[in-house]
């Protein structure tokens, strides 16, 4: 019986939803929405008892951290000033970006969320979205199926639960209605999404891959109720989809044969690379090699694509 298959949804207290007030009208799950899978679930749900209890001990601290701030992000909706302020100047918006890269945020985008990007059965106040991505250090995540690996992809969770709440609490205090939505315990599908805010584009090993860190990155979001955000209308990373179909390291590193080298379509007639069953056992032992192994992992992303551009006549 597969955990965080039966547990779809946090505990009411962790939910953003319960928080709501009857004042809120907020936007739902779309028809083509995904189940959503607890993080933690997977880890209580595979691997042998003493490796669990030595990663649970290695990693308790991140853990209750980002429990913490999952509890804070919900409760604090209430916090929102209802001021009716739809509109964010330029002034304030550099002042904002400023604080999230103070906070150690690598990159910040902006979208309209696509409601099938919305968890199924979640819900979120506001559909215009601040995407952050953070970086996970190379040298850990190299060391795959360790739990040194583990300890650097719950560290970026961490920080990314405490970063949305800060960023939530600077856009109120200047009188914005927000919604932050954090890493572990998040409302939606933020790989998608951060590609649609023109961030990356997701790869065939179903991670968001940057210029910056390929796709060593960790991802949150705030929704906000402003009208003005600089929305992305384009990406310029769509090249990537196109180069996974012909590099496929992630297909033959992976250890249970969890990445399809064509995509699979699901029932509601979307296509997929990741089977995420098999890819749940040996991601809970902290395995990360579709991370790196990936060439944008190792290289540089412009090399990388002129060189595809040149041999592929682009």
């Amino acid at each position: 019986m597969k955990l965080y298959k039966i547990m779809k949804k946090p505990p009411f207290f962790l939910s953003a939803s319960h928080w709501m007030t009857k004042e809120d009208h907020p936007i739902k799950s779309g028809p083509n929405s995904r189940q959503a899978v607890i993080i933690p679930l997977l880890l209580i749900q595979y691997g042998s008892i003493r490796a669990k209890a030595k990663t649970m001990t290695k990693l308790r601290k991140y853990f209750i951290s980002s429990l913490k701030e999952m509890i804070v992000s919900a409760k604090s909706l209430k916090n929102n000033p209802h001021l009716g302020k739809k509109e964010i100047d330029a002034q304030t918006l550099k002042d904002m970006e400023n604080y999230v890269h103070e906070l150690g945020i690598s990159g910040i985008g902006y979208t309209k969320v696509n409601p099938n990007y919305i968890f199924n059965d979640f819900e979120i106040l506001y559909d215009n979205a601040i995407i952050i991505t953070m970086e996970m250090k190379k040298e850990p995540i190299a060391s795959s199926s360790s739990l040194e690996a583990s300890k650097e992809i719950f560290r970026t969770y961490e920080a990314l639960g405490i970063a949305v709440n800060k960023i939530a609490d600077f856009l109120r205090d200047r009188g914005y209605d927000c919604h932050p939505s954090p890493a572990i315990g998040g409302d939606i599908n933020t790989v998608p999404t951060a590609q649609d805010a023109n961030l990356g584009y997701v790869g065939k090993n179903g991670i968001l891959i940057t210029p910056e860190f390929g796709p060593c990155v960790r991802l949150a979001a705030v929704f906000i109720d402003v009208d003005n955000l600089p929305l992305a209308k384009e990406n310029e990373h769509k090249w990537i989809e196109a180069f996974c179909k012909t590099c496929n390291r992630c297909v033959k590193s992976c250890p249970a044969g969890a990445i399809y080298e064509e995509p699979k379509q699901l029932h509601d007639g979307t296509h997929v690379y990741i089977d995420l069953h098999k890819c749940a056992p040996p991601f809970s032992e902290g395995c990360s090699n579709c991370i790196s192994h990936c060439v944008f992992t190792g290289g540089n992303y412009h090399k990388i694509k002129e060189v595809y551009e040149k041999r592929n006549h682009v």
